[in-house]
């Protein structure tokens, strides 16, 4: 399932990046940097797919943002292989309320967005990253690196 783009991503290494997690998380340099080689997949699928993050991606979230935090090389990493900066876009207030109306005056029309949404997610994430990614992403994450430990892993 590799490309040649895909590859570049994965051997771009930087151990500040990877440093700063370590400080910021109960994690060993081991599993940052796995979790850094994740998190450029989903850049990577971002660039293919409309991705989202859902709760159990959390820790690719967590990751993206101690990328950002390194700016120029956020930005030189951006132009060098997606020739354009990726920008991290939270939602807005007017979206969180929408968001917020729907699941409570139509529950199952929500419910049935997000699962729309997720399956097209692990959809693109198979058909471009393979079952290995998968299921890491949501059979071993969503244990792993759930909001409450997530919550546990932050270093004071």
């Amino acid at each position: 399932m590799s490309t040649p783009l895909l590859a570049s991503l994965l051997a771009y290494e930087e151990p500040d990046i990877v440093s700063r997690f370590t400080d910021l998380l109960a994690v060993d340099e081991d599993e940052a940097r796995d979790i850094f080689q994740e998190t450029k997949k989903f850049l990577y699928l971002s660039q293919h797919h409309p991705a989202f993050i859902p709760d159990d991606l959390l820790i690719l979230d967590e990751m993206w943002h101690n990328f950002i935090l390194f700016t120029p090389l956020y930005h030189t990493f951006c132009q060098t292989h997606f020739r354009q900066y990726l920008h991290h876009l939270p939602a807005t207030r007017q979206e969180k309320a929408q968001q917020a109306r729907l699941r409570t005056e139509q529950p199952e029309q929500s419910r049935q967005h997000y699962l729309t949404r997720l399956e097209a997610l692990l959809e693109a994430t198979y058909d471009h990253l393979g079952e290995e990614t998968v299921r890491k992403w949501f059979e071993v994450y969503p244990e792993r690196y759930s909001k409450a430990q997530l919550l546990a892993l932050r270093k004071a």
